[in-house]
C-alpha cells in the first residue's frame, strides 16, 4: 500500500491532479485503486456491512462518535416488511413507504465530528472489490453514486472531511493525525 507524506487530510479547495489521494475532479478519495489492497483483503470477499463495522471500530478506538446512516431507511422497511410477510400479511407496500422525513438523497453512510476542531466528519462506504487466489476479479468494488459524490463535495466546501471508504484502512491513512487529536483532546 502507498503511504502519504503529510498524514493530514486534505485542504484541497479544488480539483487537483497528481495526488496520491485524490483523482482529477473530486479533492477526497472516491475512486476504488484494486492495487492500494492487499491480495488476502480482496480474497475475503468482504461486503460492505463488514467494512463498515470495521470503520465504526476504528473511529470508536479514537473516540470518534460516528453514527451509522440509513439515508433512504431500506433497512428499517425491509425489517417491517419481513415481519409482516411472517405474519401473513401482504408486505410489498411496506418495503416503499416513505415516512416523510426522509434523509437528503446521497447522504453518507456514516457521519461523526472530530475533536477539537468541531469539523463534521462523512464517510461513504462501499465493498471492496472480490478476486480469487490469481488475482481475477469475481465481482467490482462498489462505487459512489453521482448524488453521493456531489453530497461530498458540498460537505467538502463547507469544511468537513470527507472520503469514500472500501476498508477501515483508508480511514485511518487518511486521517491520520486526526484520529490521535481526536483521542487526546478527549481523554487527556
Amino acid at each position: 500500500m502507498r503511504k502519504r507524506a503529510n498524514p493530514r487530510p486534505h485542504v484541497h479547495t479544488g480539483p487537483k491532479t497528481g495526488c496520491i489521494q485524490c483523482e482529477p475532479g473530486y479533492p477526497f478519495p472516491w475512486q476504488f485503486k484494486p492495487t492500494n489492497y492487499s491480495d488476502l483483503y480482496l480474497m475475503s470477499c468482504i461486503p460492505e456491512s463488514q467494512v463498515q463495522r470495521d470503520i465504526l471500530q476504528l473511529l470508536k478506538t479514537y473516540r470518534i462518535d460516528a453514527i451509522p446512516v440509513d439515508a433512504g431507511g431500506r433497512r428499517a422497511r425491509g425489517r417491517v416488511a419481513a415481519m409482516a410477510s411472517s405474519l401473513g400479511l401482504q408486505a410489498g407496500m411496506l418495503a416503499a413507504a416513505r415516512t416523510g422525513g426522509e434523509i437528503p438523497g446521497g447522504f453518507s453512510d456514516l457521519e461523526a465530528t472530530l475533536a477539537p476542531s468541531g469539523r463534521a466528519l462523512y464517510i461513504e462506504v462501499k465493498a471492496p472489490a472480490w478476486c480469487d487466489q490469481g488475482r481475477r476479479f469475481l465481482r467490482s468494488a462498489g462505487a459512489p453514486s453521482k448524488e453521493q459524490l456531489e453530497f461530498l463535495l458540498e460537505k467538502h466546501k463547507r469544511g468537513a472531511v470527507v472520503l469514500v471508504a472500501w476498508s477501515a484502512h483508508d480511514v485511518k491513512e487518511f486521517l491520520g493525525q486526526l484520529l490521535v487529536e481526536n483521542r487526546k483532546a478527549l481523554v487527556g
